[in-house]
């Protein structure tokens, strides 16, 4: 048997909360279907593992166990879309605060992960928070949606952990269950 496996920042409450009024609030004015991220599953991906077999989860959570940093804060701000100057496929917020760190802890963790066989990223690593993704792109007015995420204030969090996760990809969405945290020094 083999299980969907990803590594992310996990976040707080009032940050799940404020994707709620987003998505709420957008998804009226969006003549575009948008699968919004579900509130409680909202997270920053570290690095994607896909699908792996339940013998090898013991090894990766060990290969995890290796990766120390500080903890940092974090701050999002703005928002954008994948891919850029086209359809967007993807809606999301950026990291200002604690960008550089978010970096340096997703090659942390890829390189921890490397001798197990995972592959090197082929693009190089942008942190960032999912809302949405795009399903059926109508002719809507991304400007304002765009406009809108770079008005609202995100206070800083603390990230002191980050998380292995596995994905349950269902009819109604993904369902996440935590598999093991790792605290950061």
């Amino acid at each position: 048997m083999t299980l969907r496996c990803f590594v992310g920042i996990p976040l707080p409450k009032h940050y799940q909360q404020g994707l709620g009024e987003i998505s709420q609030e957008w998804d009226k004015k969006l003549d575009s279907k948008v699968a919004w991220t579900k509130q409680g599953n909202w997270h920053l991906t570290l690095y994607f593992l896909g699908e792996i077999s339940e013998g090898d989860v013991d090894e990766v959570k060990a290969r995890l166990e290796e990766v120390n940093m500080e903890k940092f804060y974090l701050q999002a701000k703005g928002g954008g879309f994948f891919p850029p100057n086209r359809e967007p496929r993807v809606i999301w917020l950026g990291v200002h605060k604690g960008s550089r760190e978010c970096i340096d802890l997703a090659s942390r963790v890829e390189n921890a992960l490397l001798p197990l066989g995972f592959e090197k990223r082929k693009k190089e690593f942008k942190p960032h928070l999912t809302l949405g993704r795009v399903k059926k792109n109508k002719k809507d007015n991304w400007r304002d949606l765009q406009q809108y995420l770079n008005e609202i204030h995100w206070s800083e969090i603390f990230v002191e952990s980050f998380v292995l996760w596995k994905s349950d990809l269902t009819p109604q969405g993904p369902v996440y269950k935590q598999i093991q945290e790792y605290t950061l020094d």
